[in-house]
């Protein structure tokens, strides 16, 4: 019995390459749809008149729905035998929660869109990260790795890009981009629907065996390169979430960047940076590049919250732009890191676990200090990143040090 999902011939020669570039696709679409709304959320909170404590909600909203897919659909595509099935259901959440945002006229709208499109994330990037070592000619876990970091950082660059430029050129901001997303997540959708697929490249032990290993013994077997990539991501997450949900307003009420355009393309320049060091660090040991990451990333912070006290538009730059290399290093070493611990007969497992650690640290922490914004200001929320990611960037660079001298 098949489980492919392709009407094409069943005698179609399959092509990997066109394979890989459609799950890249896949990857890219679907962290369009986190990034899009950050330039917005300061046009949504004029609009509607609502708090820093909503506006991490709303963001908090797409952590929420990422975890729930992880944890619920995480272990399927180990199971299956078509890697397709879930990034599909994960692209028609994206669409969906596109056309949701698109017509937006409340809070409670905004909430249900930023769940879908959190969904379709959590649908989608475990099964795209294990589709792509399985789709590699070399079976090349850290080029994997680094190519679905990198897709993912492509990904939340254009999103933010693009709705910037709509603030700025006044294209129906809160229109335009959610629409172009929702094509976007058709046209991938579509090409994954007809292209010829190797179910033999899946997850054949998956076919021979459908009892899955218990949880416990992949964990077991990841070992503690899987932990320290757990803690890499919840970090790397924690900051990267709350650049990305408060970063135009740090910029715009702390710094003085009065143009809301010029404030929302901070999110973009900090996921520039971000996947220029993934690339630089493409080829690097992950332990050595996470090692550089949890340094970087905190000292970003120290610098961006400095310049918010003395209000200097330049050091917040400056600042952004050393988060942004701490960020890309953080990401690409911890995402590295897991997904060589995982066991062949559970790597979609391990890698969406790697993710929920780093959702589970980014939601938490994020609506923390949506409360701290809201109850004290801005600036004490943004004090207690700096300090947060100071005190948890020193205690995991002593268990990275020890693995990288094992």
């Amino acid at each position: 019995m098949s489980l492919g999902l392709s009407p094409a011939r069943a005698d179609a020669r399959p092509n990997p390459r066109a394979a890989r570039a459609l799950v890249i696709a896949a990857i890219a679409v679907t962290l369009c749809g986190s990034g899009a709304p950050s330039p917005l959320y300061s046009l949504y909170q004029d609009r509607w008149h609502f708090d820093a404590s909503v506006l991490t909600a709303i963001y908090a909203a797409y952590c929420a729905g990422t975890l729930l897919a992880l944890c619920l659909l995480g272990r399927i595509s180990d199971l299956l035998g078509d890697r397709r099935l879930l990034l599909c259901t994960g692209l028609v959440a994206v669409l969906i929660g596109a056309v949701v945002m698109a017509v937006a006229q409340s809070v409670p709208m905004l909430l249900v869109g930023r769940i879908l499109a959190g969904i379709g994330t959590g649908a989608a990037v475990g099964p795209a990260t294990a589709a792509l070592l399985e789709l590699d000619p070399a079976r090349d876990g850290t080029r994997a790795a680094v190519v679905a970091t990198v897709a993912m950082t492509a990904g939340g660059v254009i999103g933010p890009v693009v709705s910037g430029i709509a603030i700025q050129t006044g294209a129906a901001p809160t229109v335009t981009p959610f629409v172009l997303l929702a094509v976007a997540a058709l046209v991938v959708l579509i090409g994954l629907w007809l292209a010829p697929w190797a179910s033999a490249q899946a997850t054949p032990v998956a076919r021979r065996d459908r009892v899955s290993p218990k949880l416990g013994a992949l964990i077991r077997e990841a070992g503690a390169p899987f932990f320290v990539a757990c803690a890499g991501l919840a970090l790397t997450f924690m900051v990267a979430g709350t650049f990305l949900g408060l970063g135009p307003s740090f910029a715009r009420r702390l710094v003085g960047i009065s143009n809301p355009a010029l404030a929302g393309l901070t999110v973009a320049v900090f996921q520039v940076v971000g996947g220029s060091a993934q690339l630089a660090c493409r080829k690097r040991p992950p332990l050595k590049v996470l090692l550089v990451g949890v340094v970087m990333l905190p000292c970003g912070v120290v610098i961006a919250t400095f310049a918010a006290a003395i209000g200097s538009a330049i050091l917040f730059g400056l600042g952004t732009l050393c988060t942004g290399l701490g960020y890309g290093a953080c990401f690409s070493g911890a995402a590295a890191l897991g997904s060589r611990s995982a066991p062949a007969n559970g790597r979609a497992t391990i890698v969406s676990l790697t993710y929920v650690a780093g959702y589970t640290g980014n939601l938490l922490p994020v609506l923390g200090i949506g409360l701290l914004a809201t109850w004290f200001g801005l600036f004490t929320a943004m004090a207690s990143l700096a300090a947060v990611a100071t005190i948890a960037g020193a205690a995991l660079a002593i268990p990275i040090w020890r693995l990288s001298r094992a």
